[in-house]
């Protein structure tokens, strides 16, 4: 009887952690960008440079997109890319131990230029860029680095 209680009580967490991750990916996970919840990713190697940045898709205003990523050595860096094609500002949030360091870098993916540094040295660290699209979609590599060691850590990046 007790192997059944744990088995009932197993399932009952897993049916419930389930219906948090849908409600959270905006329910029915397909990736469509309702904007009423985060789409939620999981780190995809290999993404260290720019050539295989992992794609994360369009983010339109009202869209939450979620990685739980993993820096595993201090010269590490983790690669992902956006695509603008509306006026918006983008808010970038990088939680992770206030045993390591970690920063965000935005880049434009076309150019290579430094758009913004976020790394603030608080956890989380967090910054808000406007973009103005004039006459296409702007590609953005989000790039996460560690400043001092490794670690796991969770990027989330809302259109506003």
């Amino acid at each position: 009887m007790t192997h059944r209680r744990w088995w009932w009580g197993a399932m009952m967490g897993l049916c419930m952690l389930m219906g948090t991750l849908g409600a959270c990916s905006g329910g029915n996970g397909d990736g469509d960008h309702g904007g009423n919840g985060c789409v939620l990713f999981a780190e995809v190697e290999p993404n260290d440079t720019e050539v295989n940045a992992q794609d994360l898709d369009t983010v339109f205003f009202g869209d939450c997109v979620v990685v739980d990523g993993s820096i595993f050595t201090a010269v590490d860096e983790d690669s992902y890319r956006v695509f603008i094609q509306e006026d918006l500002k983008l808010v970038v949030t990088l939680d992770h131990s206030s045993l390591v360091d970690f920063d965000v870098l935005l880049f434009d993916a076309d150019t290579g230029q430094l758009i913004r540094d976020c790394g603030t040295g608080v956890v989380p660290d967090l910054c808000v860029v406007a973009f103005d699209v004039i006459a296409r979609d702007i590609a953005i590599d989000v790039v996460v680095v560690s400043a001092s060691g490794a670690g796991t850590y969770t990027l989330e990046l809302s259109a506003e």
